[in-house]
């Protein structure tokens, strides 16, 4: 007995974080056209370029299709099934993150090498935070950091 329950522990804890994140890959042609409409109502000169679903941490799913912005810049758009839009990530140049945020960066974590720069805007497309890829002292990390620099935390480690 002791040893189907612990079986059962090891199912249930092993199955449920393996579906959080979970990303599966499909075609432009099978976005539902609730998310569609309300991609090309928000953002109607963006070229689609792939899309994927991927599952919440709690158990919702998201279609996260990439694109290009007007203006040239790749961007995700990740909206729900609903058609509500839950974020939208822009990937930006260093020459257009703040300031101060980058001055706070590089208090906090000096040395810090940024290789690839995503801002985190709300369905307003007003920057939220900033998602940063990079190396530390050799070392690969991914930081996040609010829309004022004021806090940074380490990300996906």
């Amino acid at each position: 007995m002791r040893l189907f329950v612990i079986t059962g522990l090891i199912f249930i804890l092993g199955v449920t974080p393996a579906l959080a994140g979970e990303e599966k890959v499909i075609t432009l042609s099978e976005i539902p056209q609730t998310v569609m409409n309300a991609l090309t109502k928000r953002f109607e000169s963006a070229t689609l370029l792939s899309a994927n679903t991927e599952t919440e941490e709690d158990g919702s799913m998201v279609y996260e299709i990439q694109g290009k912005l007007s203006d040239g810049h790749l961007a995700e758009f990740d909206i729900f099934p609903d058609g509500s839009i839950e974020e939208v990530e822009v990937i930006f140049p260093v020459e257009m993150v703040p300031g101060a945020v980058l001055k706070a960066l590089q208090k906090k974590m000096a040395g810090f090498v940024p290789s690839k720069i995503e801002a985190t805007h709300s369905a307003s497309m007003k920057v939220v935070g900033y998602e940063f890829e990079g190396t530390l002292s050799g070392q690969k990390i991914d930081l996040e950091v609010s829309a004022d620099g004021r806090t940074i935390t380490v990300a996906d480690q």
